[in-house]
C-alpha cells in the first residue's frame, strides 16, 4: 500500500512539473525588440544561440557537404589565412560579406575556448576551417627526427579530435613553414582531402608565368597537394605587387585555372606577417571584376 501511494505521488509531482514547464514557456514567448534588421530565420536563430553559448556549430545549407564537394569547372581563388589571428579575422567578416567571398582558416594549436568561439563565427558566415598543427613544427625535419605515425601521434590526431568535439569537419592542412616533401605528402593525404603548401617564385619568372602555383579547375581533384603564394605586405614587396598579383589573377580567368593564396593577420599595421584590409579589397575587387570564383578548400574535389 505505501509502494502505491508513493507512485501516485511521483506521478503527481511530475504532472505539477511538466504544467508550469509548459507555462513558463508560454509565458517567455514574448515579442522581440525591433533593431531595424530582418528577424532571423528559425534555424539561423538556433545556430546563432548555440555558437554564443557554446562556441560549437554545425552548419547547414544547400551547398555540397565536405566529404562530396561538387566538381569544379571556372578558374577562381582559393583564400587563405593562418595560424590563431582570431580577432583581426572575426573584425574582417563584414569586408568577407560586403563581396560574398568565403576563404579558408588554417588555425594551429588547442581548440580551445578563443578558436571556438572564433570558429563558429566564421562557419556562420560560410568560411571554412582547416588543420594548421599542434605545435607549428616543420613537418619533414620531425618525420626525420621521429617519424611518420609519431608526428600523427603528436601534431594531427590532438587536434583532430578537438575540431570533432568542436563539431567542425576539417579535410585539409596547411603545412607550417610549408615544410612538405613526397614522403609528409603521402603520409598526411591518409588524413586530409588537400594539402597546402608554399613556395617563392621561380628566379627570373613573374608569378603569372610560374605554372606551379596554377592548377586548371578540372583537374583539382588529381592535385593533393597544392602551392600557394604568400600576399603578405602586399604590394611592397616585388613578388607581390599588385601587377604581379593581377596577372596571376589575369591569367586563372583566362585559363580556367586553381590560384591559392594565403597571409596571415588581416590589420593595418603590423610587426610580422600581415594583410592589409586595403590590400586584401584591392585583390578581391580585381578578382570579382574578371569573372574569377572564390572557393573554400571544403570546396575543393
Amino acid at each position: 500500500m505505501k509502494r502505491t501511494v508513493r507512485i501516485f505521488s511521483s506521478i503527481a509531482l511530475l504532472t505539477i512539473a511538466v504544467c508550469f514547464w509548459s507555462a513558463c514557456s508560454i509565458a517567455d514567448d514574448g515579442g522581440t525588440e525591433d533593431t531595424g534588421k530582418p528577424e532571423p530565420k528559425p534555424d539561423a536563430i538556433s545556430r546563432l544561440d548555440q555558437a554564443e553559448q557554446t562556441g560549437v556549430i554545425k552548419t547547414t545549407g544547400s551547398s555540397p557537404p565536405a566529404s562530396q564537394p561538387a566538381k569544379l569547372t571556372k578558374g577562381g581563388v582559393v583564400l587563405t589565412f593562418d595560424d590563431r589571428n582570431f580577432d583581426d579575422w572575426v573584425n574582417t567578416l563584414s569586408l568577407f560579406d560586403e563581396f560574398n567571398v568565403k576563404a579558408t582558416f588554417f588555425i594551429h594549436g588547442k581548440i580551445d575556448g578563443p578558436a571556438r568561439m572564433a570558429i563558429a563565427q566564421l562557419k556562420l558566415h560560410g568560411h571554412a576551417i582547416g588543420s594548421h598543427s599542434v605545435s607549428h613544427l616543420k613537418a619533414v625535419e620531425y618525420f626525420e627526427a621521429n617519424s611518420a605515425e609519431k608526428f600523427l601521434q603528436t601534431e594531427i590526431d590532438p587536434q583532430m579530435r578537438e575540431f570533432e568535439s568542436a563539431g567542425v569537419d576539417v579535410v585539409s592542412f596547411a603545412y607550417p613553414m610549408s615544410r612538405n616533401n613526397t614522403t609528409t605528402d603521402k603520409t598526411l593525404l591518409k588524413v586530409f582531402r588537400h594539402l597546402r603548401t608554399g613556395r617563392n617564385i621561380t628566379e627570373g619568372k613573374r608569378f603569372r608565368d610560374d605554372d606551379a602555383f596554377f592548377v586548371k579547375a578540372t583537374e583539382v581533384s588529381e592535385h593533393g597537394c597544392l602551392y600557394a603564394k604568400g600576399i603578405d605586405h602586399a604590394p611592397w614587396r616585388p613578388d607581390r605587387t599588385y601587377a604581379q598579383i593581377d596577372g596571376a589573377l589575369e591569367r586563372a580567368a583566362a585559363n580556367d585555372e586553381i590560384i591559392v593564396l594565403y597571409a596571415h593577420r588581416i590589420s593595418e599595421t603590423g610587426t610580422r606577417n600581415y594583410l592589409t584590409p586595403e590590400a586584401l579589397m584591392r585583390v578581391i575587387s580585381k578578382a570579382k571584376s574578371i569573372g574569377l570564383q572564390f572557393y573554400t578548400f571544403d570546396q575543393l574535389p
